[in-house]
C-alpha cells in the first residue's frame, strides 16, 4: 500500500477529459497519474489526476494553456 501524501486531485466531468489529461501530461512530462476517485470525493466520471500538492499551480496553468476541461480541484491526503 502506498504511503499517503498531501496531494492535489483534479476531477473530470467525462472520461474523455480524464483521458485527454493523461495523454497531454504523459507527453509533456507533467507530474501525476490518473486514479479512481476515492469514495469521499464526488466526480462525474470517477477518475481524477493525482499529483503532489506542490505542483497545484503548475498543473492548473498547464491545463488552462492546453484547454483541458475539468470538474473541480481539491487538496487531500491521498
Amino acid at each position: 500500500m502506498r504511503e499517503r501524501e498531501e496531494s492535489v486531485l483534479v476531477s473530470f466531468r467525462t472520461t474523455a477529459e480524464a483521458m485527454a489529461m493523461e495523454d497531454h501530461c504523459g507527453r509533456d512530462g507533467i507530474p501525476g497519474r490518473l486514479i479512481p476517485i476515492p469514495s469521499f470525493v464526488s466526480a462525474g466520471c470517477g477518475f481524477g489526476w493525482k499529483a503532489p500538492k506542490r505542483e497545484r499551480e503548475r498543473i492548473l496553468e498547464y491545463m488552462k494553456a492546453q484547454g483541458l476541461g475539468y470538474e473541480r480541484v481539491g487538496e487531500y491526503l491521498l
